[in-house]
């Protein structure tokens, strides 16, 4: 114990009189290419991708059941042109709870219908001119549009998940 205080209090004295190693201002600045441009992958401007969430959490009950079900979609849009875009949802879905007067394989079959990830929406938006545009667009309606979101199936309500023209 003794021996081991005595080189500790050494090592203190002594690293007082000890000077560290000094290296200079390195002016050749950083090593790695650098490009003018800001696209990603060199086509890609971030400028015009937008991103919009949403969070939803439902329960349904019904004379034959109850469901709940939590959602998440990812809202996705990039601006090729002025007058060209695209944009996707992304859904992640869950039900943790299902009850059904069928059965309990009725209602685990329901919970795993409605849970899962799925692109619940692609779309190609082409602006012609002023007033006109072309919509080419995929949905996949499951059950869970059907039952919490009513106006999906109504093409003149505005849906506030469409981010075309």
């Amino acid at each position: 114990m003794k021996n081991l205080l005595a080189v500790f209090i050494l090592t203190v004295i002594f690293s007082g009189s000890l000077s560290a190693q000094y290296k200079g201002y390195d002016d050749k600045g950083p090593n790695y290419k650098t490009n003018s441009s800001n696209l990603l992958l060199g086509f890609i401007n971030p400028n015009n991708f937008t991103m919009h969430h949403s969070f939803n959490v439902s329960m349904i009950n019904t004379g034959s059941g109850n469901v709940s079900l939590t959602s998440y979609i990812n809202s996705m849009n990039y601006r090729i042109s002025d007058k060209l875009n695209i944009s996707a949802d992304v859904k992640f879905q869950y039900s943790p709870y299902a009850s059904s007067i069928y059965g309990p394989n009725a209602a685990s079959s329901l919970q795993k219908d409605l849970s899962g990830v799925s692109l619940s929406r692609a779309s190609l938006n082409y602006r012609i001119s002023e007033n006109s545009f072309i919509n080419v667009e995929f949905r996949k309606i499951d059950q869970s549009d059907f039952y919490y979101n009513n106006n999906f199936y109504n093409p003149f309500i505005s849906n506030p998940r469409y981010s075309g023209y």
